[in-house]
């Protein structure tokens, strides 16, 4: 087993879960971000098509992913001209752990008129690590996972803005692709906005979205969260996704709180 990498593929669409992929509460339990970012993975190497590309990726978690091999299997929903719908689902053992659907669209023609771009974001990641919570485990995820903070923090309740940066490969052997960064990191926005000490009052997301209008360039994600919870509603984390150019697209996850 790599221990550079989260995953390492072992057959077609078979991944070994390294100790990495191990989420903050439980060593026997994936964070939600590798196993999306795989998904993601093997939805963009599905049959590629010239000249498209993945406009958004839902990813839902069906029950906790066990640090444990996963296999993948894909299948095309719907299949047009400029669209294509596509289906994973991530199977461990006898259970489905996690299904994920993408839209792959037609790349927009590049003379295409568009508003001015964004102001850029300015320079690097600030060097402000984070403080965590009492009771996260480091190990796993956390420990390969670069933090950068311009606000908020892991132990301070509200919004949040910050740069993430894995430091491991997804599957052994390979550069990560900008949809994989994303996703990898994405599913820590509502960790980073939390609305309340996770120890009394937990918030455990049950899905992810992603849509990206273009690819961020460059390791570092930045991730701008705000986390809304109404009492006696329901609960729902909002990421802006940017690079170093501007914003690159958005994020939700639904919270069961």
């Amino acid at each position: 087993m790599d221990q550079d990498a989260f995953y390492t593929q072992t057959d077609d669409g078979v991944f070994a879960s390294s100790a990495l992929t191990a989420g903050p509460w439980s060593p026997d339990a994936q964070h939600g971000g590798p196993p999306s970012a795989l998904l993601a993975r093997e939805l963009e190497g599905y049959e590629p098509r010239d000249g498209h590309r993945l406009a958004r990726v839902s990813v839902d978690i069906l029950r906790p992913v066990p640090v444990a091999p996963l296999h993948i299997s894909v299948e095309a929903l719907r299949t047009g001209r400029r669209v294509q719908l596509l289906q994973a689902h991530a199977q461990s053992g006898e259970h489905t752990v996690a299904i994920a659907r993408a839209w792959r669209v037609v790349a927009a023609a590049a003379d295409f008129p568009a508003e001015p771009a964004d102001a850029p974001q300015g320079a690097e990641p600030p060097d402000r690590p984070p403080t965590f919570p009492d009771g996260l485990r480091r190990d796993g995820y956390l420990s390969v996972i670069d933090w950068s903070f311009e606000s908020g923090d892991f132990a301070a309740p509200g919004p949040a803005r910050a740069w993430a940066r894995p430091s491991v490969a997804l599957v052994a052997g390979e550069p990560m692709t900008p949809w994989q960064r994303v996703l990898t990191v994405a599913d820590s926005g509502s960790g980073i906005s939390i609305c309340a000490p996770p120890s009394e009052f937990p918030a455990i997301n049950c899905d992810l979205v992603v849509a990206l209008h273009r690819d961020p360039v460059g390791p570092w994600i930045g991730l701008d969260s705000h986390t809304t919870v109404t009492p006696g509603a329901g609960a729902l984390t909002h990421t802006t996704v940017f690079d170093r150019a501007g914003p690159a697209g958005l994020a939700t996850q639904t919270l069961v709180v």
